[in-house]
């Protein structure tokens, strides 16, 4: 009863113990020689007294403590371990005589090869993909497939890289309209950064780069002049 009329009344049971000593720390502080040490000590054990007791009686109240520590930020990963599939637009062909127009994807992710999971290792191991780009001007399309490496970054940001091949209904020569691919199938190779806003959906920023690589892997093709497409896909795992 005692503390709960205190609590109420706002006086902490501190504070009559310490009438006192404040007394005799007034008295200090009214001296010529100042506040010493030990009445700086008693008031700071005083001060601190008075906070633990003011947090019990707001406890005894029913009030919460206040909260002091910092909201951690919901750390939203992409799942690497699910099914997905893509979609989005791109701009097609810049820097190419094919630029100007826009390719519309489609694509399909495996689960990443369900071995250590779980483990820091598993990141090397890849996901399989196959998708297509459908250019919507009569140029260039191709349909892909290959491997996939998803790295889940920080609250819920993830890079990806991708590499494999692609079969295409271009040009090998070169026309007004379309570059000069100079072989068929070709290497398909990129990346993404992207951010995952719920558990299932996903954006990501995409470079998507088509090629023979004869300088890189020394191909046969006399023609290489290959297509960079750069476009932004929704996901949704599953």
């Amino acid at each position: 009863m005692h503390r709960e009329g205190c609590a109420r009344t706002g006086k902490s049971l501190f504070l009559a113990p310490a009438a006192p000593i404040l007394d005799r720390i007034v008295q200090h502080r009214m001296s010529p020689h100042g506040l010493t040490a030990a009445a700086v000590v008693a008031l700071a054990a005083m001060v601190a007294g008075e906070a633990l007791w003011d947090g019990a009686a707001a406890a005894d109240l029913g009030v919460p403590p206040p909260d002091f520590v910092a909201p951690t930020p919901s750390a939203i990963f992409l799942d690497p371990n699910r099914f997905e599939v893509r979609g989005g637009a791109f701009a097609h062909g810049v820097g190419s005589i094919e630029e100007g127009t826009v390719d519309v994807n489609l694509e399909f992710v495996s689960p990443r090869i369900p071995i250590g999971v779980g483990e820091w290792w598993s990141i090397f191991l890849p996901r399989f993909h196959i998708g297509g780009m459908l250019n919507t001007s009569n140029r260039t399309s191709y349909a892909y497939a290959g491997g996939l490496w998803t790295v889940p970054l920080w609250y819920g940001f993830f890079w990806e890289g991708f590499f494999g091949g692609a079969v295409h209904n271009g040009s090998l020569n070169g026309t007004p309209t379309q570059v000069a691919l100079g072989c068929q199938p070709l290497f398909h190779v990129g990346g993404s950064f992207g951010y995952a806003f719920t558990p299932n959906w996903h954006i990501m920023a995409t470079i998507d780069h088509v090629s023979n690589g004869n300088e890189v892997f020394g191909t046969d093709c006399t023609r290489n002049q290959g297509l960079n497409n750069y476009g932004l896909r929704i996901g949704y795992t599953f």
